[in-house]
């Protein structure tokens, strides 16, 4: 008797998936291991060489110091090479990954990319020599640094695509600031649209009702329509509700309209779903404008706090602060204990009532020269400058303490608001996610005690389980 199986299939390759297959499969699994060896015992030698030779970079050292580089980055980069040269072919998906992730750590350091470039010369000249020293045959020896070299020149062009993507998305931020300053009038824009928008239903309608002649306005040729098609996408890039509008209009345009068209008299049931369709596009694009209007003031419009797309760029900059000038910072990652439960009793209105009461608790505590950002649904982030740890604890308590005096009455009677609040303080590492990580374990753990508390990040709570 046989038994019929299903044959094994996998996902299909990525590009870059596919170009690191390419040189995979083109080294002898002998010379693989031979370079993985080699890394493994020349590469510490290596990286010394790298960070010493970087230290004394005239652009590099507002980035790097002997400390960041012995506490973070010298294991870090050791781990590297040897993810790279692996005795077995390596996971594809990981290899990628890392080198994107290491690309957007090196934007977010904001090191300059002709910077990396030199650190990863160095690095394979280092290694070159240490095959030269370690190989006799000089077939073995040309495979071995023609595979050395493929691997680390596509590493390197993953780093800097993702290096060049992030650096993208801060000059859209950037362009958003200049579109303030330049006075963009976008809530003038939203009514010119809607007007528009609501001509071309009036126009329509009437022309079914009056039987006009074919062929009938089409609304992607209406000013809306133009609108939309030529600024309108530029306003608005890269957003999912562009797509919901146009997919609206090709319904009301290739399919509602000529069957109205043809219809005597047009189906109720038509013009209804017309109807339904011009209404949907006006919700769609309120949205979009109502979205804009936050992004473009920087302000989270219920809270008035800064809005969270400007966090990589103010928390990149005071990282780089306190490195150059040599001052303290840091930051508070705040949550509204229960918030779902206040969501669920008072509905979304009283749990608006209490973001924007806590907001101004938060305002009210900080200097003008700190950053309050909505992080999340009922989180906050504080970017606290010159700040010590023992401050920012006393201004964390202090937050706590008068968020608990909230007087939000959403249904006539004073509801009991508390926080629980995360600390950390800069400790040198130059990408700023990791002060996040560690505020966020902290908060996590000041729940995890009961709520309505502070709690500091230490090294002993990276080690310690969530569960």
């Amino acid at each position: 008797m046989t038994v019929d199986t299903l044959p094994i299939t996998t996902a299909p390759l990525s590009p870059d998936e596919m170009e690191w297959q390419l040189i995979i499969d083109a080294v002898e699994p002998a010379i693989r291991l031979i370079v993985a060896d080699i890394v493994e015992e020349r590469a510490p030698a290596g990286v010394e060489h790298f960070y010493s030779t970087l230290l004394n970079h005239p652009e590099a050292t507002p980035f790097l110091s002997n400390q960041i580089v012995n506490d973070h980055l010298h294991a870090a980069l050791l781990k590297w090479c040897q993810s790279l040269f692996t005795p077995v072919a390596p996971d594809l998906s990981s290899l990628v990954a890392t080198q994107r992730r290491i690309g957007l750590v090196h934007a977010r350091i904001r090191v300059p990319l002709h910077v990396v470039m030199h650190g990863a010369r160095l690095l394979k000249s280092t290694l070159r020599q240490s095959l030269f020293e370690s190989l006799t045959s000089s077939t073995d020896l040309a495979k071995a640094i023609d595979y050395v070299e493929n691997m680390m020149d596509l590493a390197i062009e993953m780093m800097s695509r993702e290096f060049v993507r992030d650096l993208q998305k801060e000059i859209e931020t950037d362009e958003a600031y200049r579109l303030v300053t330049l006075g963009q009038d976008v809530t003038l824009e939203r009514e010119i649209q809607r007007a528009a928008l609501l001509d071309w239903g009036h126009k329509i309608l009437l022309a079914i009702c009056c039987n006009a002649p074919p062929p009938l306005p089409l609304l992607e040729a209406s000013g809306f329509g133009l609108w939309l098609n030529h600024k309108g996408s530029l306003l608005f890039p890269n957003t999912g509700g562009i797509e919901h509008i146009k997919t609206a209009i090709r319904r009301i345009d290739q399919v509602l309209i000529p069957s109205l068209a043809t219809e005597t008299p047009p189906a109720a049931a038509r013009i209804h779903e017309l109807q339904a369709q011009i209404e949907e596009i006006r919700f769609l694009m309120d949205d979009l404008f109502k979205k804009s209007e936050a992004l473009e003031s920087g302000r989270d419009p219920l809270t008035c706090t800064l809005n969270r797309r400007f966090l990589p760029t103010i928390m990149a900059r005071e990282v780089a602060q306190s490195i150059r000038r040599k001052v303290p910072f840091s930051i508070l990652m705040i949550d509204i204990d229960y918030f779902k439960a206040i969501n669920d009793r008072y509905g979304h209105t009283g749990g608006d009532a209490v973001l924007r009461e806590v907001a101004e608790k938060l305002i009210a505590s900080c200097r003008t020269s700190d950053f309050i950002f909505r992080y999340g649904g009922e989180e906050f982030l504080v970017a606290l400058v010159e700040t010590d740890l023992q401050r920012a604890f006393q201004i964390a308590e202090s937050i706590r303490e008068s968020v608990t005096k909230v007087s939000t009455q959403p249904t006539g009677t004073a509801l009991s608001v508390t926080v629980s609040i995360g600390v950390a303080h800069f400790e040198g590492h130059p990408d700023y996610t990791h002060l996040i990580e560690d505020a966020d374990r902290a908060l996590y753990y000041a729940k995890e005690r009961g709520r309505n508390c502070t709690v500091i990040a230490t090294p002993d709570l990276a080690s310690l389980p969530r569960l």
